[in-house]
C-alpha cells in the first residue's frame, strides 16, 4: 500500500484526504486535558479514551516512528446546533467509516503497518467492557481519538488547508493514519 492508494481508499470513505509528514502533527497536552477534564463526557467509559489509555508521552512515542500522517475527515448535516442525536449518530457513522477503512486496508495489503485514529470515544460496543472492569472485547478494531493521543483536531485541519468549520448546522470529524516507518 503506498501513500496514492491509501489516499484514494480514504477518498472513497471520508470528504476529504491530504497527506502530511508525521513531524508536523502537533501534540498538546492542553488537549488532553480536556479529555481528561470530561468535556466529551467519556472519561473513564471507555478503553480508548483518559485514564484508560497511556500516557501522552507514551502515545507520541507510539507514533513516532511513522514519518507519514494521512489526515480525513466528513461532514454530517445537523437538524440545528442542539442536534445531540445527530451528533451522536455522525459520530458512530464515521466510525463505521474507519472501519470499513481498517477492513480495506487489510484486504488491500495485510502487512500494511499503520495506527488509524478516529474522532471521540470508540462507539464499536454497545457498552464499553471498560466500564465492566472487563478487557476490550475488540482491541484490533478499537477506535482511538486524535484527542485522546493529544492532537487539536481544529489546528490540524486549519494548519494544512483544510475547511474544519463547515457551515451552520454541520459538524465536522477529523480521523488520521499514521504510516511509512523510517
Amino acid at each position: 500500500m503506498n501513500t496514492e492508494q491509501l489516499i484514494e481508499l480514504t477518498q472513497t470513505l471520508f470528504d476529504n484526504a491530504k497527506d502530511i509528514p508525521a513531524a508536523s502533527v502537533g501534540f498538546s497536552e492542553e488537549v488532553r486535558t480536556l479529555c481528561e477534564q470530561n468535556m466529551c463526557g467519556n472519561f473513564g467509559k471507555s478503553w480508548t479514551c483518559p485514564p484508560a489509555v497511556d500516557s501522552l508521552e507514551i502515545l507520541q512515542a507510539k507514533v513516532a516512528p511513522y514519518t507519514r500522517f494521512t489526515i480525513f475527515n466528513k461532514v454530517f448535516p445537523l437538524e440545528d446546533s442542539f442536534d445531540w442525536e445527530g451528533m451522536v449518530n455522525s459520530v458512530k457513522a464515521f466510525q463505521r467509516g474507519i472501519g470499513k477503512l481498517k477492513k480495506g486496508l487489510r484486504n488491500a495489503d495485510p502487512g500494511f503497518d499503520c495506527l488509524i485514529l478516529g474522532a471521540g470515544a470508540c462507539t464499536l460496543c454497545p457498552t464499553c467492557s471498560y466500564t465492566l472492569n472487563e478487557p476490550c472485547k475488540n482491541p484490533d478494531n478499537a477506535v482511538y481519538s486524535v484527542e485522546a493521543f493529544g492532537i487539536d483536531a481544529m489546528a490540524l485541519m486549519t494548519d494544512n488547508g483544510l475547511q474544519y468549520n463547515n457551515g451552520p448546522n454541520t459538524v465536522t470529524y477529523v480521523g488520521g493514519v499514521f504510516h511509512d516507518r523510517t
